[in-house]
């Protein structure tokens, strides 16, 4: 397993290779996540969404983020996000995400907040985040409670030493 590379989405290409990808890893997402439900989330969530892929050193896909703008432009939203199971390492969750907020710096210079929402009953993903953000509330998505998370984007930043991977 070796390094990621991450790379903005722009091309019909790059937008057919993530929705392959997330239709493939879908269930990582929500194991029960029908597929004509993901057909839904890609089509009703591609066009106000933004994305950073992550290639291994042979141009495939291994990852991405999607994300989008909240708040006046204030608030990045994490959308969804899903690394293949060979490169969710600590390290490589860690290395990716602060890249991200490298990207996101580079587009959005004035975003303060980052918000995303994980499943209730994910143990580990609920310790993961919980390093780095805060839990501020709590909704429902597709009858299963999610927590929702907030961190201030700089103390992200901060965290994840994102000056250090640029």
């Amino acid at each position: 397993m070796g390094r990621l590379f991450p790379a903005a989405c722009h091309q019909d290409r790059d937008f057919a290779r993530f929705a392959r990808y997330f239709l493939a890893y879908s269930y990582e997402f929500d194991e029960r996540l029908l597929f004509y439900d993901a057909i839904a989330h890609l089509t009703l969530s591609l066009n106000g969404s933004r994305l950073l892929l992550f290639d291994d050193e042979h141009g495939k896909l291994q990852g991405y983020i999607q994300y989008r703008l909240e708040a006046e432009g204030e608030t990045v939203f994490i959308e969804s996000a899903i690394l293949s199971p060979a490169y969710r390492s600590g390290m490589q969750f860690y290395k990716g995400f602060a890249k991200w907020t490298n990207h996101v710096v580079e587009e959005y210079a004035h975003i303060q907040r980052v918000k995303f929402h994980v499943r209730a009953d994910h143990a580990y993903l609920i310790n993961l985040y919980s390093k780095f953000a805060r839990e501020i509330g709590e909704t429902e998505s597709r009858g299963r409670a999610e927590l929702v998370f907030e961190t201030a984007f700089d103390e992200l930043r901060s965290y994840l030493r994102s000056d250090d991977t640029k």
